[in-house]
This record gives structure tokens, sequence and C-alpha cells, in this order.
């Protein structure tokens, strides 16, 4: 059983990131090229990034699609870069970036939840599988 639910888990996993990763970049990047900020589905406030929160924005985009890639070819190190990216960028956008004038009691749940799905999407399965992963 668990080999036949490789594909669909495996497929799913990816088709989800990949959703994830362009749907981020087309309300940041379209926000911060419109000038009209950045508003996340939920939520009352509006981001605004400097040019130096953008280029670092970009540059965590260009890691994670590359992640992305690393799970697509199966390996296991694409996720730990991953959550170790998203990390990294959370830290930095709450310490110097564009989170600082947002209170973290209204984000951080929401954050919370993205990091649990993303653990189970980019570690957990392919721990589970992890004799196909290398």
């Amino acid at each position: 059983m668990k080999e036949k639910l490789f594909k669909p888990i495996y497929w799913i996993m990816l088709i989800l990131l990949s959703i994830d990763f362009i749907d981020t970049n087309i309300r940041i990047i379209g926000g911060h090229l419109s000038g009209s900020g950045i508003e996340f589905p939920g939520f009352e406030f509006n981001i605004q990034l400097s040019s130096v929160d953008f280029i670092i924005f970009i540059i965590a985009q260009l890691i994670l699609a590359y992640c992305i890639y690393q799970l697509f070819k199966l390996k296991r190190s694409g996720g730990y870069i991953f959550m170790i990216t998203n990390v990294v960028f959370l830290i930095y956008g709450f310490a110097l970036g564009p989170f600082t004038s947002v209170p973290m009691g209204e984000i951080l749940p929401l954050t919370l939840g993205f990091f649990a799905v993303y653990f189970v999407l980019v570690i957990g399965i392919p721990y589970y599988y992890s004799d196909k992963y290398e």
C-alpha cells in the first residue's frame, strides 16, 4: 500500500509547493512593483517592502525554487534547505525586515500553520518514503 501511494503523494506534494510558490511570488512581486504593498488573505494590514527586502525576498525565492527542484529529483536535502530558508527569511522579516511593523501575535498563528504544512510536505513525506529519497 505504501508503494502504491508514493506517486500520488509525491505529485500532490510538488503541486502544493508549486502553487504556494507561484501564489507567493505573484502576490509579493505584483504588490511591490505596483506600489500597493502586500496584503495577506484574512488580515487587515498592508506591508511595504523596501528595495533591500525585495532583493532578499527574490534571493529566498530562488533558493526555494531550487529546493522544490531538489525534491522533484528525490533529494531529501531540498526539504531541509527549504525549511531553513523559510526560517531565516522569517527571522529577518521580524527582526529587520518588513514584518517589524506587524504585531507578531497577529501573524504568528498563520505562520506556524504554514510551517506545520511545510514540515509535513518537505520533511515528513521524504522521511516516510526514505527508501525513495537520497
